[in-house]
């Protein structure tokens, strides 16, 4: 019975933490092309608003995923420590015969693989170059304090 409901928590997991991952990416995406449409004109003052507006949610994006890699660590973590205490628990105690052991261990390895693994990927991805003030404010040349409604060439 327990294989059936930690199949299904994994499942489940999977969605949801891909699910998360490819929504970030997509709204970063989106994110991105409404600037690169604001850089390729003369902006206004509320346009430079919008911008930094959109800067700051793709920078909040990247700590998103910053802090999300955090948590993937973590349960890394947890389940390779987990193998090392099934194998330290067999040793002492003879718990498992081999079969068991080894389907243990290769359920461990395959979550680690599988989720855990590319999930730190895809964040490391988004933490690392989704945040683009630096590559916005390269492109940007604003030289003076602009009045509501005059326009600047980039």
């Amino acid at each position: 019975m327990i294989v059936p409901i930690l199949l299904i928590l994994l499942i489940l997991l999977f969605i949801i933490m891909w699910g998360w991952i490819v929504l970030l990416f997509i709204e970063n995406a989106k994110i991105k092309s409404k600037i690169e449409e604001l850089i390729n004109q003369p902006l206004t003052m509320e346009q430079k608003e919008e911008l930094d507006n959109l800067q700051l949610d793709l920078d909040t994006n990247a700590y998103r995923a910053k802090n999300a890699k955090l948590v993937v660590l973590i349960f890394a973590f947890i389940f390779l420590v987990s193998v090392f205490l099934i194998l330290w628990l067999n040793k002492q105690y003879q718990l498992f015969t081999y079969e068991g052991l080894l389907s243990n261990l290769k359920l461990n390895m395959l979550i680690i693989i599988l989720f855990f693994t590319p999930a730190y990927i895809g964040l490391e991805l988004i933490s690392n170059t989704e945040g683009a003030s630096g590559d916005i404010a390269a492109k940007l040349k604003l030289t003076e304090e602009l009045k509501p409604g005059e326009e600047v060439e980039v």
